[in-house]
């Protein structure tokens, strides 16, 4: 009996993490996946800057983003004012992990809207390199999956010169999203490229998706409502997110950019900046990834699904909403750059940052 109490206790002390006797883990095989982890880092890190150096939009024509940490941090200190102003009581630990199942749909405005590119930038690179920033920045915030409209096919109803022009802003996209994409794992979804494009060729063969990718880029070329109404259009329904949040810019209205049954539940945001690359930097590109969650927080069990459980709730919104006419205006900083507004289910709010 000993000598099996024996036993049992040997077995017991081996089966605890760290208690293996020499020889039982394979060297090698760890020794392998350290390189592979050091290595990945290292491939990553080629599109990262110190960011206690000055951050400009590019550098000898390459694109400098921000490290995931720095992003996070950022993310946490205006996600730690925006719950301060708004007495929500979640800490940035808590909005971070909730960031994750957060699909954002953002309706860029194109490159017209803005006068702020320097003079020696490319505006129509500029463009492009806006979306690829707001795809890192959720990436680096543990987010899964976004949408962007990229362009509508009404974009051409002005003609061929526009047609052109518009076709050398995404071509301009391809090289930095092909290399950042390879670098990080990320799946580029094209919805809407066909027979016919004239990009087809080059994005099909810039974009092949990775066998496990971080993160879901889903790009809406040539949209327009009608998609929709074909088989081909309903069968993309099955295949993008459920969106949370709509985010539009420098146009405040809802017109275009429709997406039935996953836009069901979807609040809306309105960034009143031109998206240009160069108009952003990394702590405004947070900012507005923080902006966009607490808008989802703040309409969680409302859209079509909102019951009232007492009559004194009901009598409270009335009585904020519609007599005490309630709007709520945060600052981030002394002088903001950065202007969204959102609703709630009690009255408007409007963040500077």
């Amino acid at each position: 009996m000993t000598g099996i109490a024996s036993l049992k206790a040997s077995s017991a002390r081996l089966a605890e993490p760290g208690m293996e006797p020499p020889g039982s883990v394979d060297a090698a095989r760890v020794e392998h996946r350290l390189q592979e982890d050091l290595f990945q880092s290292l491939v990553e890190s080629a599109d990262y800057v110190d960011v206690r150096s000055p951050l400009p939009a590019r550098s000898d024509g390459a694109l400098q983003l921000a490290t995931p940490e720095a992003i996070r941090a950022a993310f946490s200190e205006s996600w730690e004012a925006l719950s301060h102003s708004l007495g929500l009581g979640i800490p940035s630990d808590k909005a971070l992990l909730g960031v994750r199942d957060l699909v954002m749909y953002d309706i860029p405005d194109g490159t017209r809207s803005t006068l702020s590119v320097p003079v020696d930038h490319d505006v129509e690179a500029d463009a492009g390199l806006y979306c690829l920033a707001l795809v890192h920045t959720l990436a680096s915030l543990g987010a899964k999956a976004n949408v962007i409209l990229t362009h509508t096919t009404y974009n051409r109803d002005r003609g061929p010169e526009e047609t052109k022009r518009f076709l050398d802003v995404l071509a301009k996209g391809i090289d930095p999203f092909r290399a950042y994409a390879r670098r990080h794992g990320l799946a580029i979804h094209l919805e809407g490229i066909g027979a016919g494009y004239e990009l087809e060729g080059a994005f099909r063969r810039a974009f092949p998706l990775p066998p496990e990718p971080k993160f879901d880029a889903h790009f809406l070329m040539d949209y327009e409502e009608e998609w929709f109404l074909t088989p081909e259009g309903r069968e993309l329904l099955g295949v993008l997110p459920m969106i949370d949040v709509v985010v539009r810019h420098t146009k405040l209205g809802i017109a275009g950019g429709w997406i039935p049954t996953r836009m069901r539940k979807a609040s809306y945001v309105y960034s009143q900046n031109g998206s240009i690359h160069s108009n952003w930097n990394y702590e405004e590109y947070a900012t507005m990834v923080a902006v966009t969650y607490l808008s989802k927080v703040l309409h969680q069990g409302e859209g079509l699904s909102k019951t009232y459980s007492t009559v004194d709730e009901m009598k409270e919104r009335h009585r904020d909403r519609e007599i005490k006419m309630r709007q709520k205006i945060v600052r981030h900083r002394p002088k903001p750059k950065k202007l969204f507004d959102l609703g709630s289910p009690v009255g408007l709010i409007q963040v500077y940052a």
